[in-house]
């Protein structure tokens, strides 16, 4: 017998209502998984820009030094420690035992303490968050998340470059002209003639925005002039002439600061981690990187003379010192060549070169050649744009996995 149309309807409702529930359970459900979701690869991606930042800065410290692994895990731990997590509610602390490093990318990974400076060729960064909590897929029997994040940096040729507003010229020595005419520690003259053997003040980046030498300065007290493209070939402009006005720029790279009037100081113009001067003519060839490397930057030894008109202020180079400030890179350039017009000449190459020393007024800065910028084992790094397999450009931090 057909039921009555007020009970088929209520029938009806009935069924429709359960199903209504039924929907808003599953579609609460389905928000709430989405919201859990989202939020733990919020907090993993937090993660992950921590530990990439550490791999990065960590690497450009693996220069060979005996000291490097050490400095590259205190960098790598602090730059990774600056970013948040946890929807920024907290630092990203990069414990010491996160921060390992290899002689290969394949290759096991060791703490700190367990490899030696020059091996060092791989840094890899570990962060761990436990204890992640979930909100709604805690009603489905899912608890609180564990969370890790790894990044691997290491060093690789680039295509663009931050560098010091200077050139060296290829060097006469014919027998060496995989090292653009140079033997590894021989001493190159800043002069205001065009030979081999020397260096000069070079706009880098070609850049006209900057009236003088103006920018020439702000270059040696920064990381350099950046953006500079790295391709042979390339033409950049020479500033001919010594430029005195640019002493103090120099200085500064040293710990040596001008008295009265330059506006320079450690905090604004970074010293190098030693100021200690070479002057010495008679040094072997390489002895004066190496008494650097070893001796003078681990000690962050000062500056041992005096420049009338200039100050050393105390503990400068152990209270500022950073890397890179006067073992670092600058193109080398075809001096004879004539391809690029006046006042301009195209690069050959990049150098990784040592700042020997500040300079008075009367004398001539000077640099020692170490070897090719690009080099595996070359010590000199510096911020940059990684390139390609055929780069020449200088060593630039890089991910590699």
């Amino acid at each position: 017998m057909p039921l009555p149309a007020s009970r088929r309807s209520s029938a009806q409702h009935g069924a429709l209502s359960v199903f209504t529930a039924l929907s808003i359970f599953v579609l609460l459900g389905a928000v709430g998984l989405a919201i859990d979701a989202g939020r733990i690869y919020t907090v993993h991606d937090e993660m992950q820009a921590a530990v990439d930042a550490c791999a990065l800065a960590g690497a450009l410290e693996l220069n060979g030094a005996s000291d490097a692994p050490a400095r590259a895990a205190a960098v790598g731990g602090y730059v990774g420690g600056r970013n948040k997590v946890n929807f920024q509610a907290g630092s990203a602390a990069i414990p010491v035992s996160g921060i390992s490093f290899s002689a290969t990318l394949g290759g096991t990974f060791v703490g700190v303490d367990a490899i030696q400076g020059s091996t060092a060729r791989y840094i890899r960064c570990h962060l761990n968050i436990s204890g992640v909590a979930v909100y709604f897929m805690s009603a489905l029997g899912v608890g609180s998340q564990n969370l890790e994040a790894t990044a691997v940096g290491a060093v690789a040729p680039s295509q663009a470059v931050c560098a010091i507003p200077m050139a060296l010229c290829e060097g006469a020595n014919t027998a060496q002209s995989s090292t653009f005419g140079y033997q590894a520690g021989e001493k190159a003259t800043l002069a205001d003639s065009q030979s081999s053997g020397f260096f000069t003040w070079a706009d880098v980046i070609n850049s006209t925005a900057a009236a003088g030498l103006s920018s020439y300065e702000q270059a040696f007290i920064s990381s350099g002039s950046c953006g500079a493209q790295t391709e042979p070939g390339r033409c950049i402009g020479i500033q001919t002439g010594v430029a005195s006005s640019l002493d103090d720029g120099w200085n500064s790279r040293f710990g040596v600061y001008k008295q009265g009037g330059s506006g320079l100081d450690p905090a604004l113009a970074i010293p190098d981690l030693s100021g200690y001067g070479y002057r010495d003519a008679a040094s072997p060839l390489g002895g004066r990187l190496e008494d650097y490397e070893t001796l003078r930057a681990p000690n962050r030894t000062p500056f041992q003379g005096s420049i009338p008109g200039y100050t050393v202020p105390p503990g400068v180079n152990s209270t500022y010192g950073a890397p890179y400030r006067r073992l670092t890179v600058m193109p080398v350039v075809q001096c004879s060549s004539t391809s690029c017009g006046n006042g301009s000449k195209p690069i050959s190459g990049w150098a990784c070169v040592l700042l020997l020393a500040p300079k008075k007024s009367s004398e001539n800065a000077e640099i020692e050649f170490i070897g090719r910028a690009e080099d595996t084992n070359s010590p000199c790094r510096a911020p940059g744009t990684p390139g390609g397999g055929n780069s020449i450009g200088p060593l630039v931090p890089v991910l590699v996995q």
